[in-house]
């Protein structure tokens, strides 16, 4: 099964639409283990089924809310998250259905 883990303080980010959570969501399911992630905004934009300027765009959102850092070297663009995973795995999950 796959699946992807949005963090909640992203999902109650004011500033953040839909797309840039659900990007968020992307990028720290392929970067879970060492908070790098590698992937092109091509794949982002199959995968999101949007524009790649639509990915370029929320790229941009999320780095203005520095919650990604871009390092690009050798034409390779490195997108790391700029958040501890352990600032969201402490927040308690209330379940109430």
């Amino acid at each position: 099964m796959k699946y992807i883990i949005i963090p909640d303080f992203i999902l109650e980010h004011e500033k953040l639409n839909p797309t840039a959570k659900l990007l968020m969501g992307v990028v720290n399911s392929l970067s879970y283990k060492d908070n790098v992630c590698f992937a092109s905004n091509e794949f982002f934009s199959k995968r999101l089924k949007v524009s790649k300027r639509t990915i370029t765009a929320t790229i941009s959102m999320l780095k203005k809310q520095n919650l990604i850092k871009i390092e690009v070297i050798n034409h390779l663009r490195t997108i790391y998250l700029n958040y501890e995973q352990e600032h969201y795995s402490s927040i308690p999950i209330v379940e109430s259905c």
